[in-house]
């Protein structure tokens, strides 16, 4: 394969890193092809390195099932990433994807895992704190004719475009 062909595989199947609270958090959807299982393993811990995370979340709840390789990838990833210091949860699990990765024999002595993403942040030493908003001061102002102006005015019916 070829380094152009490479970075278009990256871009075609990439699988977003989303920084959270000095955690990381993995949105597995859809059918991930082996190739597109290297590309996010490579980010992951490219990610992991450059931001120092100190949790990852893998968060399969967009998955309907896992193969065997998509299984040995997720333990891999978890294993490697806990070699570089960051603990690593999987969530979301469905009931057939919990019975695959026990079948596949992965070892959840490097893997913990939670039911939900709020749960595995939580395990991530992550506390919610909810506090009451003001609605009011987070909406846009709202112009003359009480319609959400944006941050800024509608343009004047009465002004010359061509001046």
């Amino acid at each position: 394969m070829t380094i152009a062909e490479d970075d278009r595989m990256r871009i075609e199947y990439r699988t977003p890193v989303i920084r959270l609270w000095g955690r990381l958090v993995l949105p597995l959807q859809g059918d991930i092809t082996d190739d597109a299982a290297a590309a996010l393993v490579d980010d992951v811990l490219a990610t992991i390195r450059d931001s120092a995370a100190v949790g990852l979340v893998i968060d399969v709840t967009g998955l309907w099932t896992i193969d065997s390789h998509l299984c040995h990838v997720v333990a891999g990833l978890a294993a490697t990433a806990r070699l570089m210091g960051t603990p690593t949860v999987l969530c979301g699990m469905s009931g057939s994807i919990a019975i695959t990765l026990q079948t596949m024999g992965i070892d959840f002595r490097l893997l913990r895992t939670a039911l939900t993403l709020e749960d595995a942040l939580e395990l991530l030493g992550v506390e919610p704190r909810l506090h009451d908003l003001d609605f009011e001061a987070l909406a846009p102002p709202l112009s003359e004719s009480g319609e959400p102006s944006h941050g800024h005015s509608p343009p004047s019916p009465h002004r010359d475009t061509n001046a």
